[in-house]
């Protein structure tokens, strides 16, 4: 019986001691390098998720609304486009002026650096996106339009803006997800 006590003692030994060295060794493996520009966002938990209570790492989206311009005969466009955005459904303009007045970042009230022009046209809109993405500001080789940006999109609501090199006859249309401004130095052909 004492012989039988000292083989179980000895297996278990052994077993605890392969446990172990196992265990050490799977705990003690580096962490892969990650790259420093990889962007890393630490996400809260939706209320119900199943997932444990530690915070995961994603990567940061990227996406931003894509502003563009271009010239048709003697008048130009500028296209603000919120449609490739996950989570955007609908936008709606609600007013917009034409003023000396520049733009600013909503929120902090900085101005908006590199944005140029004499006049800037301000567009209000309404806007569902859940993830408040601002873009620009751009710069456009264009003889009215020089510049936009979207730099106020919060609470539902958005401020686009265009700078110009003069006074414009304007119209702002929306199709889809798509805020489109044409303009001209003298009146459009409308």
């Amino acid at each position: 019986m004492f012989s039988r006590s000292k083989l179980i003692l000895a297996a278990g030994s052994i077993a605890l001691s392969a446990l172990a060295a196992a265990g050490c060794s799977a705990g003690a493996q580096p962490e892969a390098p990650r790259p420093a520009d990889a962007p890393q966002q630490v996400q809260p938990l939706q209320s119900g998720s199943s997932e444990q209570a530690s915070t995961f790492q994603a990567p940061v989206s990227t996406d931003k609304p894509d502003i563009r311009a271009g010239v048709h005969g003697n008048e130009e466009r500028v296209v603000f486009d919120f449609s490739g955005l996950k989570g955007v459904d609908g936008i709606k303009v609600m007013k917009h002026e034409l003023n000396e007045q520049a733009p600013v970042w909503g929120g902090s009230g900085e101005p908006v650096e590199g944005i140029t022009g004499k006049a800037f046209l301000h567009i209000y809109v309404e806007v569902a996106d859940p993830e408040r993405r601002t873009a620009g500001p751009e710069s456009f080789d264009q003889r009215l339009a020089s510049s936009a940006v979207v730099n106020d999109n919060s609470h539902g609501t958005g401020e686009l803006t265009i700078g110009l090199a003069q006074s414009v006859d304007y119209e702002v249309l929306v199709e889809g997800e798509k805020v489109i401004v044409n303009m001209a130095a003298g009146p459009l052909g409308r």
